[in-house]
């Protein structure tokens, strides 16, 4: 590596002013050159195999691993691995060198060995980029005894010279299927990963704390005002110190699977679903929004587009009121943000108009920009939800007719009717941290997003202009607020599915059926999974999803319906965050 050095001599510079009979003299030495530790700023950040992170030596710049047993032909184990570029003086070009620790010629027969990144490579100052180094067994190995064999992977480094200061280095990990729509965290927020059992722990986010690929959704918790303590990465955050817990949904494009230019019915129950897997792919505000509108194009989802942000936080359970010790102390028809909680095993908020409801979360967290959920905001997460990327499935309703946010119904209770099986006891319905509450998650596991199905109905921010409007809200409140709020056509009848939005999860999940359910009442469903589908129209401009506790195999996370906007016990609604990079 060529080592140069430029030494400049200024002896004396002397600066004159007419008027001022001062002069300022500069004496010394400008010594411009190579940084010595230049070699030190190329390092590993982070490797991984299939059963566990690798640990990186001192230096950073050698990994040493062992491999799983390869005992199959055409098995394979991956290495992953990140290398970043620390120097905001220089960029690099890269050579990593792999190869096993021993002088293992013959095994050449038996392991193909592959890099994802072909070196020399550049890398900028501040860049990460992410490499994968593959082993297969390409044939059969007949030895007796288990071999064990040891690779290393070297960095050799060369720098680049810039002409100006790249950006600081900040190691924040990165999911590479996301495509760069990673949580935006900021301000109050403080990045969570949460235990099976529903312990909290403060982040390290120089390391994985997410995996959409393996259904793991970043979380995030908002801190009461005054906690017990100052929490630091690493910490087990105590329960009673957050206030609200929030779940990130990344930017992405999806699939159009149907049209949803549905105008009427059919007045039969269809002999099978046909729910599919949502095609979905992650993207940034970067990259030029999809605007497909007719089914096989890609459209990116209006729920980004609408803030043109990388990605929203979404309540992770339905908003609840603060004090509460029982279901009717969390019927309050007021606009009150400091009574804001969002967590589990809490009573959810009810009872209050739509105006109310707005207003308390438009105002929960400004510098955040919280707000009501949109109609097409909780499409967003329902989609994601049948994504690959989640549970790919029906959630689970909850069944707890207190009120109690994130509870499921356990195995073997009938749902199958529109008035399902529903009680308190851990007998008919369990908490979020337990295997069953699990299913009620839009993932399948704790992570994901819950109260989607049951609980209490949820008001979202989607409206028509109605002539029995009782949200509260004045006609110019709703123009002032118009871009938290979905506008529906003014002539919408209960059938009226052709209106939708695409991305809303209404008229996108026809065709639709008018069947007698089995207390013998027709009610409009959807094909997917037969959840009940009525649109909004004058008597009820107001659409609310999920459905309720009671209502078995109406609910889910794709049923909608209209509502007045105004107060109902069972009513209640969740909060987002859409902060900006």
């Amino acid at each position: 590596m060529k080592k140069r050095n430029v030494i400049i001599l200024v002896v004396m510079l002397i600066v004159g002013f007419a008027s001022i009979t001062s002069t300022l003299v500069i004496r010394g030495n400008l010594n411009i050159g190579y940084n010595e530790n230049f070699s030190s700023s190329i390092v590993y950040t982070r490797a991984e195999l299939p059963n566990g992170e690798v640990e990186i030596n001192q230096n950073e710049k050698n990994i040493d691993f062992t491999t799983e047993k390869l005992e199959n032909v055409n098995q394979t184990t991956i290495l992953e691995f990140d290398v970043t570029n620390k120097s905001r003086n220089y960029d690099a070009n890269v050579t990593i060198n792999c190869g096993l620790k021993e002088d293992f010629k013959s095994f050449s027969e038996y392991l193909d060995i592959t890099m994802s990144l072909e070196s020399p490579f550049e890398l900028i100052s501040s860049e990460t980029k992410t490499g994968y180094l593959t082993i297969k067994l390409k044939k059969a190995y007949n030895e007796e005894m288990e071999t064990r064999i040891e690779m290393s992977c070297e960095l050799v480094t060369e720098p680049l010279e810039r002409e100006t200061l790249g950006d600081e280095y900040v190691l924040v990990y990165e999911d590479p299927i996301l495509n760069g729509a990673d949580p935006v965290v900021k301000e109050n927020l403080v990045p969570v990963t949460i235990a099976d059992n529903g312990e909290v722990t403060y982040a390290n986010t120089q390391k994985k704390w997410y995996s959409y690929e393996n259904k793991e959704w970043a979380n995030a918790v908002i801190l009461v005002e005054n906690p017990s303590q100052e929490y630091v990465k690493g910490d087990v955050i105590q329960e009673s110190d957050i206030e609200s817990y929030f779940v990130w949904i990344p930017r992405y494009k999806y699939q159009i699977f149907d049209e949803g230019n549905y105008t009427t019915y059919i007045e039969s129950k269809p002999t099978e679903s046909i729910a599919k897997e949502i095609q979905i792919e992650f993207e940034t505000n970067e990259v030029e929004a999809s605007i497909g509108s007719t089914k096989g194009e890609w459209l990116t989802h209006p729920a980004f587009t609408n803030f043109d942000v990388n990605g929203i936080w979404v309540g992770k359970f339905e908003t609840g009121y603060k004090g509460a010790t029982t279901k009717e102390e969390a019927q309050v028809n007021e606009e009150n943000p400091n009574k804001i909680i969002i967590k589990p095993n809490t009573y959810s908020w009810r009872n209050s108009t739509v105006s109310n409801i707005f207003k308390t979360a438009y105002n929960y967290n400004r510098e955040l920009d919280s707000h009501m959920m949109k109609n097409t905001e909780w499409g967003a997460v329902a989609y994601l939800s049948h994504s690959k990327y989640g549970i790919n499935t029906e959630v689970r309703i909850n069944n707890n007719s207190n009120y109690l946010t994130g509870y499921a119904a356990t195995d073997g209770t009938d749902q199958s009717s529109s008035l399902g099986t529903y009680g308190t006891t851990s007998d008919i319905t369990r908490p979020y941290n337990t295997e069953t509450g699990y299913k009620a998650s839009t993932t399948g596991n704790i992570t994901g997003i819950y109260d989607m199905s049951g609980g209490a109905w949820e008001y979202v921010a989607g409206y028509m202009p109605g002539s029995n409007d009782q949200s509260g809200f004045t006609l110019t409140e709703l123009t002032t607020y118009s871009t938290y709020l979905d506008f529906y056509p003014a002539n919408a009848t209960v059938t009226s599915y052709n209106g939708r939005l695409l991305g809303d999860a209404t008229g996108e999940m026809g065709p639709f059926y008018f069947y007698a359910d089995k207390d013998n009442n027709k009610r409009y469903h959807n094909n997917w999974y037969g959840d009940r589908s009525h649109f909004v129209d004058s008597t009820y401009p107001w659409f609310h999803r999920g459905g309720s506790y009671m209502s078995g195999v109406l609910d889910g996370q794709f049923f909608f319906n209209g509502y007045t906007g105004g107060v109902y016990t069972n009513e209640g609604s969740r909060f987002v965050l859409t902060p900006k990079i």
